[in-house]
């Protein structure tokens, strides 16, 4: 799967629980110092494990200028749309300007009909309704250019919406969801987190009133002169589980307020009147941690294999495989008895094993 979005939930996961991606990069190290051998340093030729001296910083650089070439060929299109669209409308406004420079000429230089008495007004009419009439395709035209106009608005705000949604995607924080100037928040498909913002002196919980109701939420702190401050208090879009919410003062940075949902919905917004985020545009799979038990062992599994497979290591099954044989080369009555372990010399497939010579 391009991008690799197959790993997405697991190291989602990861990086919600982290907090940062200071400390996200420091687990993935971490997990290559403990579990591979990627930070060894290969001393000779018959060393078959680890790289030689310079080979892992230069992997570790390459992937990282292979994403980044990504991410300013991103911006690059992005830019390129934007003045393309900037473009079409200046042309756009130049040739409405000039038609109605040519429409005001042609008003002063035709010569207004002579008034008779005995003369009926019908002729005048025909000749108004005749120059309405030849006024339509026109007013078509300029139609069909509002109409098109319109449609580049709503292509640029979805432009820019995605845009948005990935530096909200960015952000464990705001993890399909998004920040807004007193706050920001983030959602699963069963609940939300709030984070309020709350001044540096705000240090302990009796400074903070927190009141959270099935669909109304009200956050205040006490300012220095003793007087409570709202910075929330507004509707909830949704109804929440009231009993099952919960908060606490992180001090000094903001309330964390958590919101269970009563329907397994994912919300536009959180506040009614905030602006609403494009569910379209979110990532919509559910974390490892909802799944069962077993599920999650399999998962597990899968991935521990995957990488195995990566690194040219043998998977867990490969590995139980290899163990027996091993066991059962050393046997009693076993033709290999007494010689060293090759599991060169054996092939396995399926239900049936042959020996190769």
């Amino acid at each position: 799967m391009a991008l690799q979005e197959q790993y997405d939930t697991a190291l989602l996961g990861i990086l919600q629980n982290e907090g940062s991606l200071a400390n996200f990069i420091d687990v993935i190290m971490g997990f290559l110092y403990r579990r591979t051998d990627f930070y060894r340093i290969m001393k000779s030729k018959e060393d078959k494990l680890g790289f030689p001296e310079g080979i892992a910083v230069q992997h570790v650089l390459r992937a990282y200028q292979k994403y980044a070439d990504k991410a300013k060929k991103d911006e690059e299109k992005r830019q390129k749309l934007i003045e393309a669209k900037q473009r079409l409308k200046e042309q756009k406004m130049g040739a409405i300007t000039e038609e109605a420079e040519e429409q005001n000429g042609d008003e002063v230089s035709s010569p207004k009909p002579q008034d008779t008495p005995n003369e009926p007004c019908l002729p005048q009419v025909a000749e108004e309704v005749t120059v309405d009439t030849g006024q339509g395709d026109h007013g078509q035209e300029e139609m069909a250019e509002a109409a098109g106009d319109v449609n580049m608005e709503e292509q640029d705000e979805d432009l820019e919406q995605t845009r948005m949604q990935k530096i909200f995607q960015s952000n464990p924080e705001s993890y399909n969801g998004a920040i807004r100037d007193r706050y920001s928040w983030t959602q699963s498909i069963t609940d939300l987190d709030v984070r309020v913002k709350v001044p540096n002196f705000i240090l302990k919980g009796r400074d903070v009133k927190v009141d959270i109701q099935k669909k109304h939420l009200h956050v205040a702190f006490r300012d220095p002169d003793g007087m409570m401050v709202d910075v929330i208090n507004e509707d909830l879009t949704w109804d929440i589980n009231k009993q099952e919410s919960i908060w606490t003062l992180v001090p000094g940075q903001h309330v964390h307020i958590n919101l269970e949902k009563v329907q397994e919905r994912w919300w536009e917004a959180v506040l009614v009147g905030e602006p609403k985020i494009s569910t379209r545009k979110i990532d919509p799979s559910r974390p490892i941690t909802d799944l069962d038990e077993e599920a999650q062992s399999k998962v597990g599994e899968m991935m521990y294999n995957e990488q195995r497979k990566r690194m040219g290591l043998p998977t867990s099954e490969e590995q139980k495989v290899n163990d027996m044989l091993k066991k059962a080369w050393d046997a009693e009555g076993s033709p290999f008895k007494g010689q060293p372990f090759d599991p060169s010399k054996i092939n396995v497939s399926g239900n049936t094993m042959t020996f190769n010579n």
